[in-house]
């Protein structure tokens, strides 16, 4: 139930050449509260992510990487790394995973989601802000 709810929201957003995405939230992700996603957040809010594979997740983990940077004139630059996790897929729900963190310094931040086993090209990128 929950995965078909997951690929089709996936396919809401993203449309039909869904493959991968991240989608932010302020609330944890339901049924009901998936459409209120939003890319900008307070300092010291719950920074909810919802991770979102078409296909299902081969890897036994992901890393999630968030990098804060910068993006002027066409150039994005990257400061430095400010959180970093991997996380166990559950085999049950291969399709999607969902998390959150904290940060508590404003700027433009990116989260990166690796297949654990191949850190150097990422599954999928996404961009938010904290003011």
């Amino acid at each position: 139930m929950i995965a078909s709810f997951i690929t089709f929201l996936g396919i809401m957003i993203y449309g039909h050449n869904f493959h991968t995405g991240i989608i932010f939230n302020k609330v944890p992700f339901t049924p009901e509260t998936a459409g209120n996603y939003t890319r900008s957040f307070e300092r010291g809010e719950k920074i909810y992510w919802l991770f979102m594979s078409k296909k299902p997740i081969k890897a036994e983990f992901i890393g999630v990487q968030v990098v804060s940077g910068t993006h002027k004139t066409g150039l994005t630059t990257i400061s430095g790394i400010v959180y970093t996790h991997d996380y166990r897929i559950n085999k049950d729900n291969p399709h999607y995973y969902t998390d959150y963190f904290v940060l508590h310094s404003p700027g433009h931040y990116y989260m990166q989601i690796f297949d654990k086993n191949k850190r150097f090209k990422p599954l999928v990128i996404a961009d938010f802000f904290v003011r």
